[in-house]
């Protein structure tokens, strides 16, 4: 339930759901992340780390933001990425945001990718910003935003704004920005809410963290974690989850020597989730070979992914 509220004041205050949008690895996390001051989304040099689309809240006396992290908008082969764009896709065609962030990538040369993104943010039918991120990987920025512009002219029309989200002064530079799109709205969230997301969702990001941070090349994009059980005492958090895997091979690199990795990922992630609760935790992880979950739409689809 909503509740009308003004400032100290006597001001209206103003809120909108922002979705971020664009290719895997833009830095639509790391921009969250960074406005919000609070590691809340997963980070990784990977490629589509963000899996579904996370709420992050950003509180004022005067204004309340609920970001959207959305997974990358890539083309992926299996029926699972397909889904992750998907549910991108379907944020913006039932116009569930008020503002659309496009973010740009502008270490990388545009693209297939960045097309399908223009498209999808172009049908939106809410209002845009593009924002040029990682401008100090880029040798010449403003060269960067201008070839942008002539590869997607009808994007001209929208503001923008030049940032690091991984450097300091990307929140001021950002919110500087956006502030003139937020239109008079009411409180949705609690000001000491951070996200609409529950443990359970962190547990399995945190687990999922760790395995990218210790594994490499096709082993983190073929893990699914899902968690069985997750129990709460006064002193301790227990999580128990399931390791979803395709093949032997898979298995046996996130067991390690004698155990090693998997207990070091159960280990690290139980510290993740401690420094949030501030509570010790205990995470036990079972691994299941599910041959070609990845493609599987039974599978996906009573997780909750949408495969069309």
């Amino acid at each position: 339930m909503t509740t009308e509220i003004m400032t100290p004041a006597g001001k209206s205050f103003k809120s909108a759901f922002i979705a971020l949008i664009g290719r895997p690895n833009s830095g639509k996390s790391t921009l969250m992340n960074a406005i919000l001051g609070e590691e809340l989304a997963v980070v990784t040099t990977l490629p589509q780390t963000t899996r579904q689309n996370l709420r992050g809240i950003y509180n004022t006396d005067t204004m309340q933001l609920i970001f959207v992290d959305t997974p990358g908008i890539h083309h992926g082969t299996h029926s699972f990425n397909k889904s992750m764009v998907q549910e991108s896709a379907r944020l913006l065609k039932k116009r569930d945001v008020d503002i659309v962030c496009h973010i740009v990538d502008c270490s990388r040369y545009f693209g297939n990718e960045e097309d399908s993104v223009v498209r999808c943010v172009e049908s939106a039918g809410v209002p845009v910003m593009v924002i040029f991120n990682k401008k100090d990987l880029c040798k010449n920025p403003q060269e960067t935003m201008i070839a942008f512009y002539q590869r997607y002219p009808t994007m001209a029309r929208h503001p923008n704004v030049m940032l690091s989200a991984s450097l300091p002064g990307a929140k001021e530079a950002f919110l500087d920005a956006v502030t003139p799109l937020i239109p008079e709205g009411p409180q949705f969230f609690s000001g000491d809410d951070l996200s609409d997301a529950d443990m359970r969702f962190f547990a399995a990001e945190y687990i999922r963290k760790h395995i990218i941070n210790n594994t490499k090349e096709e082993v983190p994009h073929a893990v699914f974690v899902e968690v069985q059980a997750y129990r709460e005492s006064e002193k301790r958090h227990y999580i128990e989850v399931n390791l979803h895997v395709e093949t032997d091979g898979q298995k046996a690199i996130i067991i390690g020597r004698k155990g090693s990795l998997i207990q070091k990922i159960q280990r690290d992630a139980a510290a993740d989730i401690e420094k949030l609760t501030g509570l010790p935790a205990t995470v036990i992880a079972h691994i299941k070979i599910t041959p070609h979950w990845r493609d599987n739409k039974r599978f996906l689809e009573d997780r909750g992914f949408f495969v069309r």
